[in-house]
């Protein structure tokens, strides 16, 4: 999925500083995107100052929680992502009881993109991406019906493929997923293919591990993603789990809470009971390359 959020004071310059610190919302009531917003999502940054979008970014962490007082929220903030001045006047200024949506980012493309004079922002700071606004604002094309997402060929090891095409369907949108998924068997993109073969294709979900022998000597594995399509989920990193029938058909419709969800690992609620997954995602770190 992508979303501009909107601030009202002057952001970042540099890559730097914009990469060093996290960014929060509290909310009295759970306000769009609490929910929605998943890590590998695309942010553009909009400085209401300037009336424009200056930042395009990506969603590297993730952390969303009610509080019961400020000192509880400032105490999960700290402990998720570290030090942060208190005195701002947006955590002054929140709800001292409510929701919190916080994040972290990586920095794509310094930008410079005038919001349209006739374009409405919402009064909560948040606008999810359509056709009409990517034509209108950030200038891209719309979408194309044709395109497949197996054109995509990766080198290198398992982990530099992986890495690879994560950052190619990172720009992939539900929507563009969503219309080739009609044409091309999901199961045979090359990233899901990569995904299954990091994990033996076994069942990542814990106390599993179960993987089913094919008659022609493979074995068979299914990969879910965690936000389904039809709520803007992404094919990428952090939204994709390799799982046995069982377990993708329970977490497509069982009782499923992700309490929280970063680029290293996954915890929540499934039917009742606790689980926490581990992600590929440390080993792909640009570090590693």
């Amino acid at each position: 999925m992508e979303y501009i959020t909107s601030r009202g004071f002057a952001l970042p310059e540099s890559a730097e500083e914009f990469a060093d610190g996290f960014w929060f919302n509290l909310w009295r009531i759970k306000l769009w995107p609490y929910r929605e917003l998943v890590i590998g999502d695309l942010l553009y940054w909009h400085e209401s100052l300037s009336k424009r979008i200056v930042w395009k970014s990506r969603v590297t962490h993730l952390d969303r929680f009610p509080y019961d007082s400020k000192n509880a929220a400032l105490h999960r903030l700290v402990s998720r992502f570290g030090d942060f001045d208190p005195a701002q006047p947006y955590f002054v200024e929140g709800p001292d009881q409510g929701y919190c949506l916080a994040w972290k980012v990586i920095p794509l493309q310094r930008v410079s993109l005038p919001k349209p004079d006739d374009l409405r922002f919402p009064r909560q700071g948040w606008l999810r991406v359509d056709d009409e606004t990517a034509i209108q604002w950030l200038s891209q094309s719309p979408l194309v019906d044709d395109v497949t997402l197996d054109e995509i060929v990766p080198k290198g090891t398992l982990l530099e493929r992986l890495h690879q095409l994560n950052d190619e369907m990172a720009e992939v949108s539900p929507e563009r997923v969503r219309s080739v998924v009609s044409n091309t068997v999901r199961r045979d993109t090359q990233l899901v293919k990569a995904l299954k073969e990091l994990y033996d294709f076994r069942c990542q979900f814990p106390g599993c591990g179960v993987r089913i022998p094919k008659r022609d000597g493979g074995f068979y594995v299914e990969v879910a993603h965690i936000q389904p399509l039809r709520k803007g989920g992404r094919s990428v990193l952090g939204n994709l789990l390799v799982l046995c029938p069982n377990h993708h058909k329970e977490i497509d419709y069982g009782d499923l809470e992700i309490a929280e969800q970063t680029a290293e690992y996954i915890r929540g609620k499934l039917n009742g009971k606790e689980f926490e997954i581990r992600l590929p995602w440390p080993a792909l770190s640009p570090t590693d390359e």
